[in-house]
């Protein structure tokens, strides 16, 4: 991923998180009896596609973004503006609980009900990451206040004499058409 602002958090995954997604692709392929003989053959193939999967996901905190990219073919890749962000929940299910991971949701302002804009399970330190995006994010929003309350910059000087220049034409404009219109109402009876 190519960052044009400076990165002030990297996160990493777990290494747990291909054990639990290879447990929960287990547990459902036994579920469905049919699938229980392809179990030998799908969680080998499961686990070299997750770990390369893992390994090319990039979760960056820069200054103004947080940025989500992965995916083997198809590679996604999401830079979400920190003053959008309302919240970043946290998730844990009992599989989670038993291989020590939390899943995180991002939600943003303006985001449709049709789930969480970015869904990321396994982030190693996953509490101080998301207390780090959202410090962040908090910055950002202070700093936005901060500009638009203060005052707007005074003009330059060579604005300022173009800008003196224009009103002395109108004032100019203005005393002739004063001076045409009270001739006009001199000459009338």
């Amino acid at each position: 991923m190519h960052h044009r602002t400076a990165v002030l958090l990297e996160a990493s995954i777990r290494p747990a998180v291909i054990r639990y997604q290879l447990w929960g692709t287990a547990i459902l392929l036994t579920c469905i009896v049919v699938t229980i003989p392809l179990i030998p053959l799908v969680l080998p193939v499961a686990y070299l596609f997750l770990r390369r999967y893992y390994e090319r996901m990039e979760i960056v905190l820069t200054r103004r973004d947080f940025k989500v990219r992965r995916g083997i073919l198809n590679v996604e890749e999401k830079s979400i503006p920190l003053e959008k962000i309302t919240d970043l929940a946290l998730y844990q299910g009992p599989l989670m609980r038993l291989f020590d991971i939390k899943g995180m949701r991002v939600e943003t302002a303006g985001q449709s009900s049709q789930g969480a804009l970015v869904s990321i399970v396994g982030i190693d330190g996953v509490d101080a990451f998301r207390d780090a995006v959202l410090e962040q994010r908090d910055r950002v929003s202070d700093w936005q206040a901060e500009q638009d309350d203060a005052p707007a910059a005074p003009p330059s000087e060579p604005a300022q004499a173009e800008s003196l220049a224009l009103l002395g034409e109108i004032r100019d404009s203005l005393r002739r058409i004063e001076r045409g219109l009270s001739s006009r109402n001199a000459g009338e009876p």
